[in-house]
């Protein structure tokens, strides 16, 4: 994911597949006899201060086993958004993310922007090939993916967007953008302490945060700015999970 292709600051979307609460009382009629109201079933609230990291385009053979020890020396739990291609023949590595207690979610096989968005058909193959591998290798079925460039990027009309968002809805996924990043997939080079400050700083919107990271080789840098944004946040009052512990609607970014 690039988050030059997302425009930083758009609002986030609130899917229309969020479903409602069941349980509702329904008001007895007038002149029949009053049936005591249901009692609505206590939703699970989606705790506010809690920061969601999110690592995609990995798992790099070299970064990835050295973040695996950040988060673990700190008990952070985190989400990867695995690519397909990037992950093939390593079954270890994956299955160590996952013993490990963080989620892993799909962002596509190949992250061809041009393949993958040339129609509805080519999107789900690569998408599908990448859930298989996350299944054969660890037995994890994901529940999460992420649209590479984000859910607003320019390579997708908003009608093929839809139309695959339908279909992976019906199949019980959620697209999860994000509201915060260290803007490390931008084209200009940023050092280290340049991309923990925009870690701490690019939030837009409301808690609970979701901020964005990649993993591949060449970025380097995540490690040392993931163990200084841990420490930063927990500072503040906030609390780490993966996704598969967020209670809250899909967050994808809106089509201007």
């Amino acid at each position: 994911v690039s988050t030059s292709k997302a425009a930083s600051g758009s609002a986030i979307a609130t899917s229309g597949s969020a479903i409602a609460n069941s349980g509702s009382s329904i008001d007895a009629k007038p002149g029949k006899k009053k049936h005591k109201k249901k009692k609505k079933k206590a939703a699970r609230k989606q705790p506010k201060k809690t920061v969601y990291l999110t690592f995609d385009d990995g798992p790099g053979s070299k970064v990835t086993p050295k973040l695996l020890k950040v988060l673990k020396k700190n008990n952070v739990k985190a989400t990867f958004f695995i690519v397909g291609s990037q992950a093939k023949g390593q079954k270890k590595l994956l299955k160590r993310i996952a013993k490990d207690g963080h989620t892993l979610a799909i962002h596509t096989y190949t992250h061809d922007y041009k393949k993958i968005y040339s129609s509805k058909k080519a999107y789900l193959a690569d998408f599908h090939k990448t859930e298989k591998l996350i299944k054969d290798y660890t037995g994890v079925q994901p529940k999460y993916f992420r649209f590479p460039g984000g859910g607003n990027n320019h390579y997708m009309s908003t009608r093929l967007r839809n139309s695959i968002l339908k279909e992976l809805h019906k199949e019980g996924y959620k697209e999860m953008d994000w509201n915060c990043g260290t803007s490390d997939a931008a084209a200009k080079y940023y050092s280290a302490s340049q991309l923990i400050k925009y870690g701490e700083t690019s939030h837009w919107g409301s808690d609970p945060i979701v901020l964005l990271q990649h993993d591949a080789n060449s970025k380097y840098h995540t490690p040392d700015v993931t163990a200084a944004l841990i420490r930063y946040y927990k500072k503040k009052g906030y609390k780490f999970s993966g996704l598969n512990n967020y209670t809250g609607p899909e967050m994808c970014f809106k089509r201007k």
